[in-house]
């Protein structure tokens, strides 16, 4: 079972913000630093992609933030694979885009950080652990006001339309302030193999 770790950094701050993760003496160095590049990663893929999300909402509005993220997120997550060797992707169990559909290690960790939400727990949610495939790594992604134009319960009409357009089959609406919308999930895989 993997070990869900609630680090203690202060949620008004963002999302993407990245305090340690808890780390027993006895999980080692072996551990730490894994999880320490996947931090990095995540924090590198939301510096990359949140600032774009809100220069589109201002210029565009919702219907082009949602084109931008289309595009914009998958080019990140390949970019920052291919330099690092990680497989970076996002996973939601309410997702957007139809390749978001979580394995079951990630819906495992989106499990959890629910349960943790439900329990209180609104701090920098994570998970990471060595898996058969390699080192896995989740950072649980939070509904942001920002995220509330195309994620929310109350979208306008262009919002649906673009959301039509660009995700037929999207379920990723709904959502309310500080719900789990999905997770950052990072795999580096087992070199031996």
């Amino acid at each position: 079972m993997p070990r869900l770790t609630l680090a203690h950094a202060a949620f008004a701050i963002s999302v993407f913000s990245l305090s340690p993760l808890q780390v027993s003496a006895e999980e080692g160095k072996a551990e730490t630093e894994p999880t320490q590049e996947a931090r990095q990663l995540v924090a590198r893929f939301a510096g990359q992609l949140k600032p774009q999300l809100k220069q589109a909402l201002q210029s565009g509005g919702p219907a082009h933030a949602i084109s931008v993220c289309a595009e914009v997120a998958p080019a990140i997550a390949q970019s920052l694979s291919s330099e690092s060797g990680w497989v970076i992707r996002r996973a939601s169990d309410k997702n957007r885009n139809p390749t978001a559909h979580p394995d079951t290690w990630e819906q495992t960790q989106i499990d959890a950080f629910k349960a943790a939400i439900l329990a209180g727990e609104t701090q920098n949610l994570e998970s990471s652990e060595q898996t058969a495939e390699g080192f896995r790594y989740a950072k649980a992604q939070l509904t942001e006001g920002l995220c509330l134009t195309c994620h929310g319960k109350h979208l306008d009409d262009d919002t649906l339309d673009a959301l039509t357009a660009f995700y037929p089959e999207d379920r990723a609406q709904g959502y309310e302030l500080g719900e789990v919308r999905g997770i950052f999930s990072l795999l580096k895989p087992d070199a031996r193999k």
